[in-house]
């Protein structure tokens, strides 16, 4: 991927974008952030859902290695989706993932799980959010007024 560097983003609006961008009917608990990565416990009254994001300016160079099967979009944009077990212990927990990089490199990870933390057993069988739902938070045009211009 080549063009113009992305320019630094601004980390105190991700998680407010993040919430923003959530859809209706979630109960929005416990929050964290710190070093580019942010999560929220949400819950639909169903089980409570981990959702964790992840913005990166300028992640071009390891482009390849990431998007190889990706999807393109028509405004550039990679597109991977992934659905797969928990990797931090937690019983029968399942990690969905919408992971985009635009055509400046600035990169945009949504993942959700079935449980309040990947280490607790699962809380319900699938996240709250449904793998569209993590694409459209992932694909969002919210995420370009991060970048300082």
């Amino acid at each position: 991927m080549k063009g113009p560097k992305a320019p630094p983003l601004d980390y105190a609006l991700v998680m407010p974008t993040l919430l923003k961008l959530l859809p209706e009917g979630l109960t929005v608990g416990e929050k964290a952030d710190g070093e580019g990565e942010f999560a929220s416990v949400v819950d639909d009254g169903q089980g409570k859902t981990l959702v964790q994001i992840n913005v990166q300016p300028d992640m071009r160079s390891v482009a390849d290695g990431l998007y190889g099967d990706a999807t393109t979009l028509p405004d550039g944009t990679l597109l991977a989706t992934s659905q797969q077990p928990g990797e931090k212990g937690g019983a029968g927990v399942v990690w969905w993932t919408a992971d985009t990089m635009r055509p400046d490199g600035l990169r945009v990870v949504v993942s959700a799980f079935n449980s309040g933390a990947q280490s607790t057993p699962a809380t319900r069988p699938e996240p709250a959010l449904t793998m569209e739902q993590l694409t459209a938070v992932a694909t969002s045009p919210e995420w370009l007024k991060l970048q300082q211009k």
